[in-house]
């Protein structure tokens, strides 16, 4: 169970800073681990070349290791919005205009050379190590974001230099075209060099940045907490997996968006360990509204509380956690969360299996029904590993689903029954406190009685629900270690 906080717990989004609005942040995260419970701190890579005394740029520069122009050798600064306070931005003058009036720089780490990797380690280790109580933040993992790399406004300080490399013949659809592959990010030109000193392009490395930072992320995790940890990471390439989780980015409460975190999640399942962070609108629970006659807007849809990764911010908009909401939802809340806290064992060992064999946690009913053509293009249902079919409302309003069991012999979970249901589409009811799940035959599915917090869930008595097939057969198997210790 995790508390995480975005950029403004920094000063002034200052990597590596405690702003004076956060203050009493230290204890609260000694408070929150005391109760059993987590903590994640944002770091962007994006390091100010604006500011008259911070250390993190300074040593950067001392140990040489930000990206650089090729021509002359110089840090080759990015244009980003300015970080002083009590700033405006006046969007309406034209874009130049805007980018010399309010523009501040800042530089980008160049994670492939080895003096950057110690370097960002150091860094973090002074967060995590400082002698200064009020400055030490004892986070448990560390969410790198922003990392595509990615700026808000286009190119570099000065402009970018190679026509070639930055307006390419064949130029992919991005956000805008007319800005060139330095859209929202750097220069292609720009200078990086590979850990054993070989030059390249920005242009030919551009799409492993946030996989050049992963690895050394969590390394520097690591080394400050000496447990396993966690690094959830906004770019990904294939293997990044093994050093990282993914989520989808910034996702809009609209029920459109809802089904596309199921198709998502099972695409990204293939490279790394994805979740669902919901960013914008006014809504509680994960990705999702409700919205009910009263105009009140519920939330916290069911299916989204059997993702892997199951998270709610309140960024910029009104309060959404459950104790905001009246004693219907509390219930509700109550009862689908018991149902992912009593199937964590379960979770827990499909991420193991991924992590070991490469396997997939969240999978598409083609995974496991290869030969039945009806499963080939469905996306609005979805697997636990093997054995647990999930199949959500996704539409407003909705009171029931339609779904497909393919040819097996099907559970409800609830009820312990065998549907009969085999091979067909049923028409299932789901009122808003009610998700259809459906254990399959032949599987033993590991669970524990659930507790407020994963801490004291694992201390709780544990149980196997058995699954028969038709041949009066199941398997199953269980991955259980002490959930912080490197290596096991």
């Amino acid at each position: 169970d995790v508390q995480y906080t975005d950029i403004d717990y920094m000063e002034r989004n200052l990597d590596f800073t405690i702003s004076p609005k956060f203050a009493g942040l230290p204890d609260l995260i000694n408070k929150i681990k005391a109760e059993g419970m987590r903590f994640i701190i944002i770091l962007d890579p994006g390091i100010s070349g604006n500011e008259t005394d911070y250390p993190a740029f300074s040593r950067g520069v001392d140990k040489d290791v930000f990206i650089k122009r090729p021509d002359t050798n110089e840090i080759l600064y990015s244009k980003v919005w300015s970080f002083l306070p009590n700033i405006e931005i006046d969007e309406s003058l034209p874009h130049e205009e805007v980018v010399e009036k309010f523009a501040a720089h800042c530089a980008f780490p160049d994670f492939f050379r080895n003096s950057t990797a110690e370097w960002w380690k150091n860094e973090i280790l002074e967060v995590y190590n400082n002698p200064n109580a009020s400055k030490s933040l004892k986070f448990d993992g560390l969410w790198i974001d922003m990392n595509e790399p990615a700026v808000f406004i286009h190119g570099a300080m000065g402009g970018c230099r190679n026509d070639l490399l930055n307006n390419p013949p064949y130029m992919p659809h991005l956000g805008s075209r007319s800005e060139g592959l330095a859209y929202k990010s750097l220069c292609m030109e720009a200078q990086q060099y590979l850990a054993d000193g070989t030059p390249v392009r920005h242009f030919d490395v551009h799409n492993l940045y946030g996989w050049s930072q992963t690895k050394i992320s969590l390394e520097a995790l690591q080394a400050a907490t000496n447990e396993r940890g966690i690094v959830v990471t906004r770019s990904t390439y294939p293997s990044s997996g093994r050093w990282a989780g993914h989520w989808l980015g910034d996702n809009t409460a609209a029920w459109n968006q809802l089904h596309k975190s199921i198709i998502g999640t099972c695409q990204e399942k293939r490279s790394c360990n994805p979740g669902i962070m919901e960013w914008f609108g006014n809504f509680l629970g994960l990705f999702c509204s409700l919205v009910f006659p009263n105009g009140l807007t519920w939330c916290f849809h069911l299916s989204q509380a059997l993702q892997p990764s199951f998270s709610n911010n309140t960024l910029l908009f009104q309060r959404q956690d459950p104790a905001v909401w009246d004693e219907r939802f509390h219930e509700i809340s109550r009862n689908v969360l018991n149902i992912r806290y009593t199937l964590l064992p379960y979770l827990y060992t499909l991420l193991f299996d991924a992590h070991a064999h490469g396997s997939t946690v969240v999978r598409p009913l083609l995974h496991e029904f290869v030969e039945d053509r009806e499963t080939w293009d469905m996306d609005e249902q979805f697997l636990w590993g093997p054995a647990l079919l999930i199949s959500p409302v996704l539409k407003q309003d909705d009171q029931s689903v339609i779904a497909y069991f393919p040819n097996a012999r099907w559970y409800d979970y609830h009820t312990n029954t065998d549907t009969g249901f085999r091979g067909q589409f049923q028409n299932l009811s789901a009122p808003l406190e009610h998700i259809n799940l459906h254990v399959r035959g032949g599987y033993i599915l590991p669970w524990q009685t659930p507790a407020n917090t994963t801490a004291f869930s694992r201390k709780n008595p544990m149980g196997l629900t058995v699954a028969l097939d038709d041949a009066l057969f199941a398997e199953g198997h269980l991955y259980w270690d002490d959930g912080v210790r490197i290596g096991t």
